[in-house]
């Protein structure tokens, strides 16, 4: 993965700021450039059964909790569990410079923010290759709407993915290393939902994320 593959403009959504000075500018490529060449993306999936029930839906046998996942993966056949990692190097870039440079620190952690997107999106690519379905949900992760980030664990069980990516999760459901991300996608026949959207196209204060989502119109 290099620089040039990440959205810069994404980035700079990350930092929350819509432009930066020359001086800013040079040192966000430096950082860009830096936090790309620390990464070592790892990623898993597999490709499971899908099993819809009156109390919900089932991925592998495993049930998953919450009206949206089930209306996420409504009419999919198969789904697919998946994990990525930027790996521990690139949070211990970002500690190191918590310690001494917040600019810096802010700079890498939205440079990661992209970067983990950028190797979401290379494997989506790659799982649509192998598995030709002509509909695919958007990709749906633990703690989206009322799915329970408790999740977390079972994924990465299914997936092996201490052993295969070194991806594990803390007894408060959060991610290890930090810059990884679990998700589930269907694989259907038919037309898929895309229930990551809670009702934003209606308004962004029905979005139970409506206070910390950094895309939140005013």
């Amino acid at each position: 993965m290099r620089s040039t593959d990440l959205d810069r403009s994404e980035i700079m959504m990350y930092m929350g700021t819509p432009k930066l000075d020359d001086k800013l500018s040079q040192m966000l490529d430096s950082c860009t450039d830096q936090l790309c060449k620390a990464s070592q993306p790892r990623t898993v999936y597999r490709v499971l059964d899908v099993e819809h029930t009156p109390n919900g839906v089932l991925v592998g046998g495993i049930p998953l909790e919450g009206k949206d996942i089930a209306l996420h993966l409504e009419g999919c056949e198969k789904a697919v569990l998946m994990a990525a990692t930027l790996s521990s190097s690139v949070d211990t870039l970002i500690r190191r410079a918590q310690h001494g440079d917040m600019t810096k620190a802010l700079m890498y952690d939205a440079a990661a923010g992209a970067a983990i997107e950028f190797v979401c999106g290379e494997l989506e690519k790659e799982i649509k290759h192998a598995n030709p379905y002509p509909f695919y949900t958007a990709r749906f992760s633990p703690g989206y709407g009322d799915l329970p980030i408790t999740h977390q664990k079972e994924i990465l069980n299914v997936l092996d993915a201490a052993r295969k990516i070194g991806l594990t999760v803390t007894n408060a459901h959060t991610l290890l290393p930090l810059k990884s991300v679990t998700a589930i996608i269907g694989l259907s026949n038919s037309p898929v939902n895309d229930a990551r959207r809670f009702g934003c196209a209606k308004s962004c204060s029905d979005c139970p994320y409506n206070k910390t989502c950094k895309m939140r119109k005013p």
